[in-house]
This record gives C-alpha cells, sequence and structure tokens, in this order.
C-alpha cells in the first residue's frame, strides 16, 4: 500500500509496532500490535479489525490497574 503521507514515496510493510492509547484518562500502551508502517517516514495504519481488538481489550481490562498489555487477536 502506498504511504498516506503527503510528499512521501515509500510503500507500507506489514510489521508489529507498540500503540498507545489514552483511555479512561490513563495511558495505556499496547504491544505487537499488526500495523502497515511506512520505512521511509514512519506512517502507521491499523486496520479496522485491529481497531476493534483493541477496543474490546480495553473494554474487558478498563479496571485492571496493568498499563502494558499484549495484543491478542
Amino acid at each position: 500500500m502506498a504511504c498516506h503521507t503527503p510528499e512521501c514515496s515509500g510503500e507500507h510493510d506489514a510489521r508489529t509496532i507498540s500503540h498507545s492509547v489514552i483511555y479512561q484518562e490513563r495511558t495505556i500502551v499496547l504491544r505487537q500490535v499488526p500495523a502497515s508502517v511506512c520505512p521511509e517516514c514512519g506512517d502507521a495504519v491499523l486496520a479496522e479489525e485491529t481497531t476493534i481488538v483493541i477496543a474490546d481489550l480495553l473494554r474487558r481490562n478498563a479496571r485492571s490497574k496493568k498499563t502494558v498489555f499484549v495484543y491478542e487477536a
């Protein structure tokens, strides 16, 4: 997939990333999240399915004191 960043000619590659989310006034770090990442500029795109899994993970763990989770689809 072509990069979405203006003036970048890179092509996105499938990788796993760490993704930070602010949820209920806390910063949550999700590790090993699948994403398409441009190797030239670092632009990262999450698939709709990935965002659904993340939302579900956050809801299921809303009362947890943990701030770091591993993405598991």
